[in-house]
């Protein structure tokens, strides 16, 4: 990867952490500004084709995180992110940026449940999830209000560090 690739990558994830952990979102502006830089960087280093890659690099991304979405469990300008993230990775490589940054997510999640006290809630409700899967009635428990595992996080740091570790 290019080194004004990068920093232009770096530059964009770095604002999206940093406005995620304060606001709790990730403007459109930021999430299209990447998109367009990763499609305008595709163009000129790919003589065209590049253009191609970056597209299919969007959707892909889009792709990635949106039934996350659809389902509640992920912020649309998380969504948004990873896609502009597809346009400098182009497919093959968001999608890999994608499965890291989950398990990167899931590290995160825990600490963060940990940090606010609420892990030993969150494993007996869990115990209790599989006590039921293992008498044959696969059920999910869903958070109680105010547990932790029911707050949400800024992601924005999962898939920066996720998309740095896939380059890497």
């Amino acid at each position: 990867m290019d080194n004004l690739f990068l920093i232009a990558l770096i530059v964009g994830l770095s604002l999206a952490v940093l406005i995620d952990a304060t606001k709790r979102r990730i403007p459109n502006w930021l999430t299209v500004g990447i998109a367009c830089a990763g499609l305008i960087l595709q163009t000129w280093s790919g003589h065209g084709s590049g253009l191609g890659t970056g597209i299919i690099g969007i959707a892909v991304g889009l792709l990635c995180f949106l039934p996350l979405h659809i389902f509640g469990a992920m912020g649309g300008g998380d969504v948004k992110l990873l896609a502009g993230v597809g346009a400098f990775l182009g497919p093959v490589n968001v999608f890999l940026a994608a499965l890291i940054t989950m398990m990167v997510g899931g590290v995160i999640g825990l600490a963060y449940i940990t940090a606010k006290g609420g892990l030993l809630m969150m494993i007996r409700r869990y115990h209790s999830m599989l006590m039921l899967m293992v008498a044959g009635q696969l059920q999910y428990i869903p958070p109680a209000p105010g547990e932790a595992a029911g707050l949400r996080f800024p992601y924005a740091l999962a898939i920066a560090c996720g998309t740095v570790l896939a380059i890497i």
